[in-house]
């Protein structure tokens, strides 16, 4: 597999023209907007998470590691900012712990991408009025509409979206979706509707394929399925309790 195709982890690249094309700025006091923030880290990274439950934000893994040191973050070091746009934040949550995907080496990124991913447990609960999103459980077939909102490099202050964007299809516990994931984008969630028209998480963003044309996200079942975060994901807290319009 690793022939076929050429990836930089945490969609460092870009086209230098057509990802940026379908990107739209959104409210981030809206559902589900309102439960995706932007993580920032004190080594000078930036990616974006999403809130899973009250007190847990799901990212990508090497969003908390640090490249030069070669060592985890610590936890103490993270900040999610939750309804941030143009510098300023709603809400600043800390973080008191994370676990990673099992597995995941961040030396050894390709080879274990399908583990990278983290949930951060933060220091205190988030209020009761942002609604968490729940991560899908079964998969969802190729050509299911999905959408992707983050805080990319290009517009960093900004939370944008790619509205016009599908899954296309699952490898070695890889999901490849459309949606034009750019630097910033790591971690954000991958986007799809149920029939009930509440949000899901099908998977999170982790990198992008040379020439943008083809984006790589961890999908949320590999996720929900380890044994230590299980509570993710059943409804032990109001999952969705918006509906997007």
């Amino acid at each position: 597999m690793a022939a076929a195709f050429s990836i930089v982890a945490g969609s460092a690249h870009a086209d230098t023209g057509a990802p940026s094309l379908h990107r739209e700025a959104v409210d981030v006091a809206a559902y589900p907007w309102s439960s995706i923030g932007k993580l920032f880290n004190e080594a000078g990274g930036a990616c974006t998470g999403v809130i899973v439950a009250h007190d847990k934000i799901l990212t990508a893994a090497h969003c908390i590691y640090n490249a030069r040191t070669r060592r985890f973050l610590p936890p103490s070091s993270l900040h999610f900012m939750v309804g941030y746009r143009s510098g300023r934040a709603g809400l600043h949550a800390r973080v008191a712990s994370y676990e990673i995907g099992a597995g995941y080496d961040a030396v050894r990124w390709f080879e274990t991408m399908d583990a990278d991913w983290a949930i951060l447990t933060l220091t205190d609960a988030l209020p009761n009025d942002i609604a968490p999103l729940r991560l899908r459980s079964a998969a969802s077939p190729s050509g299911t509409r999905a959408f992707i909102a983050g805080y990319p490099q290009d517009r960093a202050h900004l939370m944008t979206a790619d509205m016009d964007c599908e899954l296309s299809g699952a490898d070695e516990g890889r999901l490849f979706h459309t949606c034009r994931g750019i630097g910033g984008y790591s971690g954000a969630p991958i986007l799809v509707g149920n029939s009930d028209g509440e949000v899901e998480v099908a998977g999170i963003h982790v990198a992008t394929m040379r020439g943008g044309k083809r984006m790589v996200a961890v999908p949320a079942q590999s996720i929900a399925n380890e044994p230590k975060l299980r509570l993710v994901a059943q409804a032990e807290m109001p999952f969705g309790s918006g509906r997007f319009k």
